[in-house]
């Protein structure tokens, strides 16, 4: 007989309800503002919660940072191992791209990508090849091996880790520089990516 999982009592209703309301009012004040500019009362207020209910769920900014960078992160892996007619190589335009798009409508938002991208992993965290996204980016690729659309030349876990690599770079450029065209670069390293992964597909 299947057992069916235990429902969550109101106190874990309104936890939840919580940390989701102060992530939501924290990702949309820095998106406008920047982190710099928004303080912890705004994030409060936005989110209808007290400054305590805060601080049960996060510790610290980098407490908040981090929740941030593990939702986007869990929202990215999902898009790449979401199941996609597309080839490889015009699905991984189409992502970037629309990653760069999102961005560059917020620079505001450069703040808070610059603290994700230097977070440290958390001891005994997943980290580096094992880490969610890096999987779920091996698996992208392993999946256009598995297709003809991406190379045997080379391990998949090899080509997964240039095109992290060159994500990471392209993002880390945009957040050292207020002039860097992030939409232009980041088509133009997704088409370099193709080249250099695919053999022979277009974009």
């Amino acid at each position: 007989m299947a057992h069916t999982a235990p429902q969550p009592n109101r106190f874990e209703q309104r936890r939840r309800r919580n940390r989701e309301a102060l992530l939501a009012a924290a990702i949309e004040l820095f998106q406008r503002r920047g982190i710099r500019a928004t303080r912890l009362e705004e994030i409060c207020e936005r989110a209808d919660v007290s400054a305590r209910t805060f601080f049960n769920h996060f510790e610290t900014r980098e407490h908040l940072y981090r929740a941030i960078a593990n939702q986007r992160i869990e929202q990215m892996a999902m898009r790449l191992d979401a199941s996609d007619p597309q080839p490889f190589g015009a699905r991984l335009v189409e992502l970037l791209e629309q990653m760069g798009t999102y961005l560059a409508e917020r620079p505001a938002y450069r703040e808070l990508v610059g603290e994700m991208l230097s977070l440290r992993p958390e001891p005994g965290g997943e980290a580096g090849r094992h880490s969610r996204f890096a999987m779920a980016v091996r698996r992208f690729v392993e999946h256009g091996v598995e297709r003809g659309e991406v190379a045997r030349s080379h391990p998949p876990e090899i080509l997964a880790d240039v095109l992290l690599g060159a994500l990471t770079t392209t993002l880390a450029n945009w957040c050292a520089d207020d002039d860097y065209d992030l939409e232009g670069e980041i088509g133009r390293i997704a088409r370099v990516l193709v080249d250099l992964l695919t053999p022979g597909e277009t974009s």
